[in-house]
């Protein structure tokens, strides 16, 4: 997408773009000339760039590096760049820039038309959240209720509003009954720490951070939504439209990675407990929060372009209430986001 080595300011990773051209010295004799007229015209040809994706920090994307350190993209015959991010915000202006192909993130941060040029399409179901994403609070608010007045931190995403706007309408809460304080995942949890908010809406790893202090607790979390929060990869419409087959080997040896860890629990949660720099225990108590849908759910949720499937349903709500809180004006259909076809064809 974008020419040129280029760190993404704030964004927490580098895209490394561009690679040399396979024949960039110039031949100076008739002999090299020769040479280079008999090769195969594709050995002429530049090397392709990996596919780009932007991932930030949860734990089931660590799929994404277990797939790259078990080999599982080199047997797919495939190059993939993954390129860390503090936050789904650094994600969003990376691919306004062209810097990444695609990324994963909640599905109705996708739906949402107004910040997309151009608007990508949802190729797989990387996981749904079943606690992974919560409420924190100190110790003394008990209920829903006494949030009234408190200061909550939230990244003012379209998760993060979701979540805020779900949690108050359970509680029977009006946004202007409490203290909403916009701030990025890193920067609420420091502020949870020095007394300056209440409560936090957070995820994993963050929260499993949080609830080891023993004067916090989880409030609420997405075990009081089920099935309301969906992640998904999406990817730019000219790459699959150009690359459509190096994005079915990237989801083949996504795929892989997900029966190692079915397979081999322990093993691969010792392995991507490493990069997050937590235990193997804490890994895993993190990923308990979330499903991991293989291939054949995938299928089943993505259904096809004759019969759509339970994807569809769940953009149809969650687009509804975006456009309802003011979120944005416009949602993509689901039948313009969801792309079955790709894992249809695995």
């Amino acid at each position: 997408m974008a020419v040129g080595p280029l760190t993404t300011a704030g964004a927490g990773g580098t895209v490394n773009v561009g690679r040399e051209a396979a024949f960039g010295l110039r031949v100076g004799t008739v002999l090299g000339i020769a040479l280079l007229a008999v090769l195969p015209v594709a050995c002429l040809s530049e090397p392709k760039e990996p596919l780009r994706l932007g991932v930030n920090a949860w734990p089931p994307f660590e799929l994404l590096y277990l797939a790259r350190e078990k080999g599982f993209f080199d047997a797919e015959k495939v190059d993939v760049d993954l390129v860390d991010f503090s936050s789904y915000t650094g994600i969003l202006r990376a691919y306004h820039q062209e810097n990444i192909d695609g990324f994963l993130a909640t599905l109705n941060e996708v739906q949402i038309a107004d910040n997309f040029h151009d608007q990508p399409g949802v190729v797989m179901v990387v996981d749904y959240s079943f606690g992974g994403d919560a409420l924190v609070v100190r110790s003394g608010i008990d209920d829903l209720k006494a949030l009234r007045g408190r200061r909550i931190a939230f990244e003012e995403s379209a998760l993060g509003s979701y979540e805020l706007e779900r949690l108050l309408e359970i509680g029977g809460l009006g946004r202007d009954e409490v203290v909403a304080v916009s701030r990025l995942p890193e920067e609420a949890e420091q502020d949870f720490h020095r007394g300056i908010v209440d409560g936090v809406i957070t995820y994993e790893p963050g929260l499993g951070r949080l609830v080891r202090d023993e004067r916090a607790h989880v409030l609420f979390s997405t075990r009081d939504i089920p099935g309301e929060i969906v992640d998904v990869m999406a990817m730019r419409r000219s790459v699959l439209d150009r690359r459509a087959e190096e994005v079915r080997r990237m989801l083949r040896a996504w795929f892989r990675a997900v029966a190692y860890m079915n397979q081999h629990p322990q093993e691969a949660a010792a392995e991507m407990a490493k990069r997050q720099r937590v235990t193997v225990e804490e890994f895993l108590q993190g990923l308990q929060g979330a499903h991991v849908p293989d291939l054949n759910e995938n299928r089943a949720l993505l259904g096809s372009a004759r019969l759509p499937g339970r994807l569809h349903e769940v953009a149809g709500r969650l687009g509804e209430f975006l456009v309802r809180r003011g979120l944005t004006k416009n949602t993509a259909p689901a039948a313009d986001l969801i792309r079955p076809d790709f894992v249809d064809s695995l």
